[in-house]
C-alpha cells in the first residue's frame, strides 16, 4: 500500500522545523541578558572597592595584591552567574548547547582568553600594572567578538566595544584606568545584557 505524499504546506513546516534545528544546534541563543547585567553590577562594585583600597590605579604599594584579589572576586562571579544563567535560559527555551556547539565556542574565545592570561602574567611580572586594564578589555572584546560569530549579534557589537575601551584606555593617563574599567565591564555589560535581555526574552 503507497503511502499518501505529503501536501506542500506539511512539507514546508517540516523544513522550517528542520531549519531551526540546525541553526540551534549551530548558533548560541541562550544568552542570559540578565546574566550578562549582573556581571556589569560585579564589576562596578569591583571598580568602587579598588579605589577604595588603591586609589586610581593600584598605586598604593604593598595594597596591590588586595586590589587585584578583588578583580579575581568579581571574574569568578561573573564567570558564574552567566553560566549559570545560560544553563537556566537553554533549558527555557529547551535548546540544550551540544557538544559541536560548544566545541565552537571554545576554539572561538579561548585563544584571546589564553593571550589575556599570558600577557597579565607579563604585565605583573614586570610591575607594569598599568597595562592591566588595556590586556583585559582588549582580549575580552577579542574573545567575546569571536565567540559572537556564533551568538547573538549583540554580542559582537559588544565585543569590539571593549576594544574599542581597551584603545581608549591605552592612550589614558594611569588615573583614567578604573574609569575605563568601570566603562567596560561595568556599563557595556549592563547596556548590552539589558538590551539582550529585552530583545531576546531574558
Amino acid at each position: 500500500m503507497m503511502k499518501q505524499p505529503l501536501d506542500a504546506e506539511a512539507a514546508h513546516e517540516q523544513l522550517l522545523y528542520i531549519r531551526r534545528t540546525l541553526d540551534a544546534a549551530g548558533r548560541l541563543s541562550a544568552v542570559s541578558g540578565r546574566s550578562l547585567a549582573a556581571a556589569g553590577v560585579f564589576a562596578l562594585a569591583g571598580v568602587a572597592a579598588n579605589a577604595w583600597i588603591t586609589g586610581a590605579p593600584w598605586n598604593a604599594g604593598g595594597r596591590t595584591g588586595t586590589a587585584l584579589g578583588v578583580w579575581g572576586a568579581v571574574l569568578v562571579l561573573s564567570v558564574g552567574v552567566v553560566l549559570v544563567g545560560m544553563y537556566r535560559k537553554s533549558r527555557e527555551m529547551r535548546e540544550p548547547i551540544h557538544p559541536p556547539l560548544l566545541r565552537r565556542i571554545l576554539w572561538s574565545v579561548c585563544p584571546a582568553i589564553f593571550v589575556g592570561a599570558l600577557l597579565t602574567a607579563v604585565a605583573l611580572g614586570a610591575r607594569s600594572l598599568e597595562w592591566l586594564p588595556v590586556i583585559w578589555l582588549g582580549c575580552y572584546g577579542a574573545a567575546v567578538t569571536s565567540g559572537g560569530l556564533v551568538s547573538v549579534p549583540p554580542i559582537r557589537t559588544m565585543g569590539v566595544c571593549f576594544m574599542l575601551a581597551a584603545a581608549g584606555a591605552a592612550f589614558s593617563p594611569p588615573e583614567a584606568l578604573l574609569g575605563w574599567l568601570a566603562t567596560g565591564f561595568g556599563w557595556l555589560h549592563l547596556v548590552f545584557g539589558v538590551h539582550i535581555a529585552r530583545r531576546y526574552n531574558g
